[in-house]
């Protein structure tokens, strides 16, 4: 049975998507962590929360209230004990701002609101906000793989959640230690990511201002933009601004981006760079990398230096609150996501189909009208090339029918019609003659690495 959502605004059950990157000392650990329990089992909230030494990264279901309420609260434990005197613009662990950057996402209308909500809450303390560097993952999630096979003295562990979000959890739960952290400093010690600020936030409506105005030199445009996600996300929703090209990451894990930034070192010479990502937290680092590569030995010095670097201020989630429109709804009509513009100020929407999401909802029902406002779905099936976009084929996400590579088990656009023509990673069948299904194509290659298919793609539109 549906649960039915209270009329009232306060009662409206949503999603909310934040980060703050707020410097908090090992000894404020542990009690911060326990605040996040108590405060959210007390007002009922579900969901994953990250927590480290360099700030806080959650996503969290419940009523719109009591996520507000979770919210001030938040912000009042930061601001009444000492983790405020660490709160400084000047401070240099205070690179990334302090400000909480919170937003406050709308469930879907085509799946019941029980399915879409969080079942359990996960508070984890990690070494990292989000992981940049994909040796210190590998290297954690082998000894991880150690630990299970030996199994001395390991309780059982309590699965989260639901296994729909798979790869996802692994991103976004991944615990660094502190060791392979030193590690990977003195690895990269020519990248010294502490010495710079990230880009340039900008808004929404700024973002459109200069995208637009850097397109008008059309075939010769001197910018570019760089999509911080991964393939799987870019596949169904993506910026497409005629004149500009856009970057896809073609990657299955985000600490796979310093390795893109590298091999794309060219096509970013003397450019505008945009970067964009679902929320803006993956931005933050990303940004403050690709600064600190194009003043490391590993640019070039023929190579001239991107001219400018911005990143999209709230992520996706935040632009198509301005610019995006709500899905479809049951009478046939469509409602605007968030009316935050005036008459004078509509411009064309550049966000051209779904944003994908960590969550239950898998996407977010405020989408994308870009490619000169045509069909609205940009994703393919990867055997047939239809326009498709659902990677559940109808199914909610919690129901767990999503398709994925044989190989590397990330997630795989296949429309209903060639769903029964092959077999997914997980499937029993009997029938020999089904081929597998693979990231790249069936029967062909899988982005993972190792495999010949490109790292990135770069895109015109």
């Amino acid at each position: 049975m549906s649960v039915a959502m209270d009329s009232s605004d306060e009662e409206k059950v949503m999603i909310a998507l934040y980060y703050w990157y707020i410097p908090i000392p090992k000894r404020f650990i542990d009690k911060h962590r326990d605040f996040h329990k108590e405060i959210c089992q007390t007002l009922n909230l579900n969901g994953r929360i990250r927590i480290s030494k360099e700030g806080l990264n959650g996503v969290l279901s419940g009523t719109k209230g009591n996520l507000m309420s979770y919210e001030k609260q938040l912000i009042d434990e930061v601001n009444r004990n000492e983790l405020a005197k660490y709160r400084k613009e000047d401070d240099e662990d205070c690179r990334y701002g302090n400000s909480l950057d919170v937003k406050y996402c709308h469930l879907r209308s085509d799946i019941d609101v029980e399915k879409q909500m969080f079942t359990s809450l996960s508070v984890k303390i990690t070494s990292e906000v989000v992981s940049l560097n994909e040796n210190a993952v590998l290297e954690e999630q082998k000894a991880k793989s150690r630990r299970r096979r030996k199994g001395r003295g390991r309780s059982k562990v309590v699965p989260e959640l639901n296994e729909q979000n798979h790869l996802e959890k692994k991103e976004q739960h991944t615990t660094i230690s502190e060791k392979t952290l030193e590690t990977k400093n003195a690895e990269n010690k020519e990248l010294d990511l502490d010495k710079y600020q990230p880009a340039t936030h900008l808004t929404p409506q700024e973002w459109n201002e200069k995208l637009l105005n850097d397109a008008k030199s059309g075939e010769d445009s001197n910018a570019i933009l760089i999509d911080a996600r991964n393939v799987y996300e870019s596949n169904i929703g993506h910026f497409a601004v005629d004149g500009i090209p856009t970057l896809l990451t073609n990657t299955r894990k985000y600490s796979t981006i310093p390795s893109v930034l590298k091999a794309s070192i060219p096509d970013m010479a003397g450019k505008n760079v945009y970067m964009y990502c679902t929320g803006g937290v993956r931005c933050e680092r990303a940004s403050v990398y690709l600064q600190a590569l194009s003043n490391s030995p590993d640019w070039p010095e023929d190579v001239e230096k991107p001219s400018n670097i911005f990143q999209l201020q709230g992520g996706i989630q935040k632009y198509l609150e301005s610019y995006g429109n709500q899905e479809i709804q049951n009478d046939g009509e469509e409602e605007p996501a968030n009316d935050n513009l005036g008459v004078d100020e509509v411009k064309p929407c550049l966000f051209a189909g779904k944003n994908f999401v960590f969550d239950q909802r898998r996407y977010d029902p405020v989408v994308g009208n870009g490619l000169h406002g045509n069909n609205k779905t940009v994703g393919k099936c990867v055997v047939c090339s239809c326009l498709h976009d659902d990677y559940d084929n109808g199914h909610a996400p919690c129901e767990n029918k999503e398709a994925r590579c044989c190989r590397c088990r990330v997630l795989v656009l296949i429309c209903n019609d060639c769903r029964p023509t092959v077999r997914i990673w997980g499937e029993v069948d009997d029938s020999s003659d089904k081929p597998e299904l693979f990231c790249g194509s069936v029967e062909k290659h899988c982005i993972n690495e190792g495999n010949e298919v490109q790292h990135c793609e770069l895109r015109q539109y």
